[in-house]
């Protein structure tokens, strides 16, 4: 958990005699290639390292725990959550902390499930070293996560009655320090007989005893070879006449506590338990004599489990406010001041009810990120983050807050499958989560048309519409190198980009006049108001609309549109031949399909064309013959009319 830099060497000759530089790639890469470095002043010119040789690129990219298979199913099971939450706050109802505490524990149940199949994988016989000490560092970040997430609830989200800390702080420790409760299981689900001589037996004891767990150290002492002596009937006795603190008002409480370890000092002064120095040893701790306290520093494993069963029998009425204070005292009895791990300062600063310096701490947690974000945003609906406003000048805490989820929904972007629950982190970023979204979603790789298209409806659900028309530009283009016409021009039609849409139905028009056949005209049937997009998209579609009446011997239509077509300003220059050509085949159906004007029209721009290089000759004679005979039978069928 340690926030250790690290060296990365760049195996590399030109790199080294050059120089480097680096560049960010999407979205948590560098790359690094080699640079010489040249002052404003220097002459330019090429590099003295230029070479025909080809040079390489290196990515660096940072490590994101997060993306571990594992992993991920804590990511979108606590996205699930973190949806709801905020789905529940934006209702704004008049009491949520019951609902805000149900959803910090659902928070702890996924940090727990993910560290049971961290466990679980761990155990399986076909896993690697390096893959069982990676999932070892997992498991003590996770397992730090859970007990950094189980206090902050206790002492910030959860509501404890009179301020009286120590009973959900000793339900704390014995959650997170099972083993002394699971040794006792074990001894007494065995063989009984003779179970003092067990080398762990007292050690049993006294760790069940230092987390307040009376019944247990009971059970453990009745099983001893000498329970029914008089010293251990005593000792017996004395614990289970121990005053409950849940049973009785807290004044009265204390009264009876008083009472209780006034006649246990008694019963210590007149030496009535000299004859076991383990019994003697446990009611000098209940009355909280120095020197025996200092005796059970071996028997615990941490100074916060040392700190609670110490509360338990000193100071079983401690109050929120007095935590600090008694932690301090716990650091210093263990003799671990200058010996403090991260997850100890977390929890000390927890303690001490400074959530500046909690923030501190838990940023530096290899996560990526996922606690800060998390556990920032439930202690800002609960309103415990707002506290500190009043505390520091300018301090926001919805924008402290906003800060992390962006980062973190940041890293997720940056993840092929991940990238969709970054994005609804982002999207509860009121101020620079759109921004952000806007910058990042065009660099989400896709290696396929349909997550592409997903890419694109995010957008367009965003109102993104410009990132939308790129991400399809981007499409066309691929889609136009791979030689899928039909495909660039849909995609095209989709970036509404005029310029690129005229280019790929040019490469329509132009591969006819080359082969005399269309390529996937059926997909124009479905552009509809798309083919307003370009001019040469609306020509391409109205000259595959021109060959379809005819196939369908709609002649007195398909006349019609040509003649519009012919007299439109979108005739490619290239194309007139071919435009022509279908003139020569419409004059010389059987029908009559074009009017004497309509002929005349005809003949005046074949005339007006008549230099294009593409027109052929003898094509333009026959073309002026088909024209002139069916100009006679125009004028000859009009007559008719008259």
């Amino acid at each position: 958990m340690e926030n250790d830099s690290k060296t990365i060497l760049i195996p590399n000759e030109l790199c080294r005699r050059a120089g480097i530089a680096a560049s960010w790639r999407p979205i948590n890469e560098i790359s690094i290639f080699p640079y010489e470095k040249r002052s404003y002043k220097q002459k330019d010119g090429p590099s003295n390292f230029a070479s025909d040789q080809p040079s390489s690129i290196f990515h660096v990219r940072h490590e994101v725990i997060l993306f571990h298979p594992i992993l991920r199913k804590l990511v979108n099971e606590s996205n699930a959550n973190f949806l709801a939450l905020q789905e529940f706050v934006a209702e704004k109802p008049p009491d949520s902390k019951t609902e805000i505490l149900k959803m910090s524990r659902q928070y702890r149940s996924i940090i727990r499930a993910c560290l049971l199949n961290l466990q679980d994988d761990i155990a399986k016989t076909n896993i690697t070293p390096k893959e069982k000490q990676e999932l070892k560092d997992y498991i003590t970040i996770f397992y730090s996560i859970e007990c950094i997430w189980h206090l902050c609830e206790i002492l910030f989200i959860d509501v404890i009655p009179g301020n009286i800390v120590l009973p959900p702080l000793l339900d704390w420790v014995r959650f997170h320090f099972p083993k002394p409760e699971r040794n006792a299981a074990t001894l007494l689900s065995g063989d009984t007989d003779n179970l003092d001589l067990e080398e762990n037996y007292w050690p049993t004891v006294f760790g069940n005893f230092l987390q307040g767990r009376m019944n247990v150290v009971r059970a453990l002492l009745q099983q001893h070879s000498a329970a029914q002596t008089a010293v251990f009937q005593l000792a017996l006795n004395v614990l289970k006449n121990m005053p409950i603190l849940n049973i009785v008002p807290v004044s009265e409480f204390s009264l009876r506590w008083r009472h209780w370890t006034a006649e246990i000092q008694i019963k210590l002064d007149a030496k009535q338990f000299m004859s076991n120095r383990n019994l003697d040893l446990i009611m000098r701790l209940i009355v909280g004599e120095e020197s025996a306290w200092a005796e059970m520093h071996p028997h615990c494993e941490t100074w916060y489990d040392f700190l609670a069963g110490w509360l338990f029998y000193t100071e079983p009425t401690v109050k929120t406010f007095e935590l600090g204070r008694f932690a301090d005292q716990s650091i210093d009895r263990m003799r671990v001041k200058h010996h403090l791990k991260h997850l100890d300062r977390v929890l000390l600063a927890f303690m001490k009810f400074d959530l500046f310096e909690v923030i501190k701490e838990i940023q530096e947690i290899t996560d990526n990120g996922w606690l800060v974000s998390h556990l920032t945003d439930i202690l800002f609906h609960s309103g415990r983050l707002a506290m500190l406003e009043n505390e520091v000048q300018n301090f926001s805490s919805e924008d402290l807050r906003e800060s992390f989820i962006l980062d973190y929904g940041t890293t997720l972007m940056g993840h092929k499958s991940l990238w969709q629950v970054g994005l609804s982190y982002l999207d509860h970023c009121h101020k620079d989560g759109l921004p952000a979204i806007k910058l990042l979603l065009p660099r989400v790789a896709f290696d396929s048309e349909a997550k592409a298209t997903n890419i694109i409806s995010e957008a367009k659900n965003r109102g993104l519409n410009k990132v939308a028309q790129s991400i399809s530009k981007i499409l066309a283009m691929r889609s136009l190198s791979q030689g899928r016409l039909g495909n660039a021009l849909t995609w095209a039609s989709k970036s509404q980009d005029r310029l690129f849409i005229s280019r790929i139905a040019d490469k329509f028009l132009q591969e006819y006049v080359d082969t005399g056949e269309w390529r996937c005209i059926d997909m124009l049937d479905d552009f509809g108001s798309s083919m307003l997009a370009s001019e040469r998209l609306i020509f391409l579609g109205k000259f595959i609309e021109l060959h379809k009446l005819y196939q369908a011997k709609e002649y007195k239509e398909c006349g019609e549109l040509y003649m519009s077509l012919l007299n439109s300003k979108l005739v490619p220059q290239y194309f007139w031949s071919v435009l022509f050509d279908e003139a020569l085949t419409l004059a010389e159906n059987e029908q009559l399909v074009f009017s004497s004007d309509q002929t005349e029209q005809i003949i005046y721009r074949l005339e007006e064309k008549q230099n294009i290089p593409e027109l052929v000759s003898s094509k333009v004679y026959l073309l002026r013959l088909a024209l002139a005979r069916n100009l006679k039978r125009a004028l000859m069928y009009e007559a008719q009319l008259y």
